[in-house]
């Protein structure tokens, strides 16, 4: 009998089953056997196989997959996945018609070091050239497939409303992480740009505005977005460590009254994140997409460039602070096409949406990163926010509930 290895786990509800080896007529019977006894053990879980130590699978392992599919698979959220699935056998599933029975997912190209080279770093997303026509995108420790997968979907759904953004072709996986691959025609982000051309800084800044402003007048089209507000709430309750149980009232009361819009919310809008290909503006990282509110992206926008402390627009911005002055002067116009009446009446309400973020932010850090940042930075934050936002947290209020940009 042809040797094959069998190991099972339960994780996140789900029955994981890792396998290796051959199966075949000799011993599918026995594999058949030990799978159902564990599917007797955990009779509500839906069912992972791991494929990527499998060497050899026959006509008759087929058969105990199909016979799996009538047993499992017509529960709603338990379909079988198969995972990880060499090439060879991918094949297999895929000519005779298993990969519509099933979810099935190849095993992925593992990107060496020595084809890479650093482009940037933002909000836990790290950015690599592969040689000149591809671009690597790498995702913090713990992100999982599935929301990899959810990401693809929203850049979609983005690309069809209007919005320029590059076209992901692959999943990989690179130093224990995974990635997404995009090819890259002579694209550059706007902050590696402005290093090289400093004086062109009004210029980007004006496509971003343009760009934002499209971003805002684009409505998701066959997806269901998350919802910024809810995003924020959930966020006001990650700052437990940081905050008292009354501040964290105050801050979803806050967010309770920006008035809700179903334009797209970028979520993360500034020159780490806009690549410029071609000349025009365009988008790589849709990992926080939601709808809402124009405001949320303004506020985001204002704390990176207009932030009372130096140190943090440095750090959020990469330009020093009278650069980051011009760059936001420049960008909100062109967001609001030259209209100095509009910049004027809605500067405070964009600062306010500001400070709202801003204390947000050790939260939106630990959501994006997998981890938390220095308590030293964290105490910034919390600081501005005591300072600046709850002693004028009805001012606030009446600010943010006036938020009415489109």
């Amino acid at each position: 009998m042809e040797k094959y290895s069998l190991k099972s786990s339960k994780e996140n509800g789900r029955l994981r089953f890792v396998l290796g080896g051959r199966i075949d007529s000799t011993n599918s019977r026995v594999f058949a056997g030990e799978v159902a006894a564990e599917l007797e053990k955990h009779p509500n879980s839906g069912v992972i196989f791991d494929c990527g130590g499998l060497e050899h699978l026959s006509s008759a392992g087929l058969r105990v997959f199909l016979a799996l599919s009538g047993r499992e698979g017509s529960q709603e959220g338990k379909r079988i996945r198969l995972v990880n699935v060499p090439q060879n056998i991918y094949d297999i599933f895929d000519m005779t018609g298993f990969s519509r029975i099933f979810e099935v997912s190849k095993a992925l190209r593992d990107v060496s070091n020595e084809e890479t080279r650093k482009m940037g770093y933002s909000s836990g997303i790290t950015v690599y050239y592969i040689g000149e026509d591809t671009l690597m995108k790498v995702y913090p420790a713990g992100t999982s497939l599935e929301s990899i997968e959810q990401e693809r979907k929203y850049a979609q759904a983005a690309l069809l409303s209007g919005i320029p953004t590059l076209i992901a072709y692959d999943v990989v996986t690179y130093q224990g992480h995974y990635g997404m691959l995009y090819e890259l025609v002579k694209a550059n982000t706007v902050a590696a740009l402005l290093e090289s051309s400093p004086w062109k800084l009004e210029q980007y800044a004006e496509k971003m505005g343009r760009l934002l402003k499209r971003i805002h007048s684009s409505v998701p089209k066959d997806v269901t977005l998350p919802r910024a507000p809810e995003i924020y709430k959930n966020w006001a309750y990650m700052m437990a460590p940081w905050l008292h149980s009354q501040e964290i009232n105050a801050l979803t009361r806050l967010i309770e009254v920006v008035p809700e819009e179903e334009t797209v919310v970028y979520g993360n809008f500034n020159a780490r994140s806009v690549f410029i290909q071609h000349g025009e503006p365009i988008l790589i990282n849709m990992a926080g997409i939601s709808s809402g509110n124009p405001v949320y992206d303004l506020g985001t926008a204002y704390m990176f460039y207009r932030n009372e402390s130096e140190d943090l627009i440095k750090r959020f911005s990469g330009l020093e602070p009278f650069q980051a002055e011009r760059f936001w002067n420049a960008m909100i116009r062109a967001y609001f096409n030259d209209d100095g009446d509009a910049v004027g009446r809605y500067e405070e309400t964009i600062r306010a949406a500001a400070l709202l973020r801003s204390v947000l932010y050790p939260a939106a850090y630990r959501a994006s990163h997998g981890s938390d940042m220095t308590a030293e930075d964290a105490e910034l934050f919390v600081a501005q926010a005591r300072r600046d936002l709850f002693p004028s947290a009805n001012h606030l209020t009446l600010l943010l509930g006036f938020a009415k940009f489109v």
